[in-house]
């Protein structure tokens, strides 16, 4: 694919983000406060900044039934591994009948399919080898009408990247039928590049490739104007001023009622937004640098 705005040199790889950047301006002993999504709604509460309500959360295999009934009694939420990535482990279910639940794409799921996820992210499968983890369950958010007319099944997310809490560049990411619901690019869901000065989109790819429009609805993804804009702006920054990372991902969704919520922080957050931007990351953060 051809950079049309920055020549190649001005692309960041993954070298470059690890030496350069991160081990320069993330340290590591303030990885956790990211990386765990408990932690990090923590530091998010200090600062009255809004994310998704929690439900409920299961530190080990004696909770399990317990927080069971409690969503048996529920049509809708999420479960998530608190210490996952890349979109591992996340299951955003919908009441079927009285003991099982569908996911966005219709795909089944029973009370023991939900208890063995339980298990397997209590085991750690989807934390990347680290010793045990915790299931995060949350409110189901439901996207703004603008997303939800572009694709209704899953819940669109705005990647917004930040360096020494200036802005610096953002995407949106839709969910298709291939990614299940998830807004995540290696599950096959679209990355569309939005201007951080206007939150108007541009044309999208998906799989390194360039569309525009979405596969499953037909709905044109360029030209959007991002609701709340101005309000997404300022939250990425003063969450950023939260976290004593200098170079941080930081990931937000836009509910119907509620407005942009802060869905979780990422200290090594991914290069691909340079693909979807058509642009290189290290211009702009080399101006961050000279001028402040």
């Amino acid at each position: 694919m051809k950079f049309d705005s920055f020549g190649l040199d001005s692309i960041i790889g993954l070298n470059k983000r690890n030496l350069d950047i991160i081990s320069v301006h993330n340290k590591r002993a303030h990885f956790p406060i990211v990386d765990d999504k408990i932690k990090t709604k923590e530091y998010l509460k200090k600062g009255n900044i809004p994310y998704p309500e929690t439900i409920c959360v299961i530190h080990n295999f004696f909770e399990m039934e317990t927080s069971l009934e409690l969503l048996l009694s529920l049509e809708t939420f999420v479960v998530k591994p608190s210490r996952g990535r890349a979109g591992g482990g996340i299951l955003l279910l919908e009441k079927s009948d009285s003991d099982s639940w569908k996911t966005p794409s219709g795909r089944g799921i029973s009370r023991e399919d939900l208890l063995k996820h339980f298990g397997d992210i209590l085991f750690g499968v989807y934390s990347f080898g680290l010793s045990g983890d915790s299931v995060l369950v949350e409110k189901r958010v439901y996207p703004h009408k603008i997303f939800a007319d572009i694709y209704a099944k899953g819940v669109a997310d705005i990647r917004f990247i930040t360096f020494k809490h200036k802005p610096v560049m953002a995407m949106l990411r839709i969910p298709t039928n291939q990614s299940d619901g998830k807004a995540n690019l290696h599950q096959g869901a679209i990355g569309v590049p939005v201007d951080i000065e206007t939150g108007i989109t541009g044309n999208a790819v998906i799989q390194g490739k360039r569309i525009e429009s979405h596969p499953d609805s037909g709905k044109k993804l360029g030209g959007n104007l991002i609701p709340y804009w101005d309000t997404i702006t300022k939250l990425a920054v003063s969450a950023s001023e939260l976290i004593p990372l200098g170079y941080l991902g930081i990931d937000f969704v836009i509910d119907e009622t509620l407005g942009p919520l802060i869905l979780e922080l990422n200290a090594r957050p991914g290069l691909q937004i340079q693909v979807i931007n058509n642009k290189g990351l290290m211009p702009l953060i080399n101006r961050i640098e000279n001028e402040f």
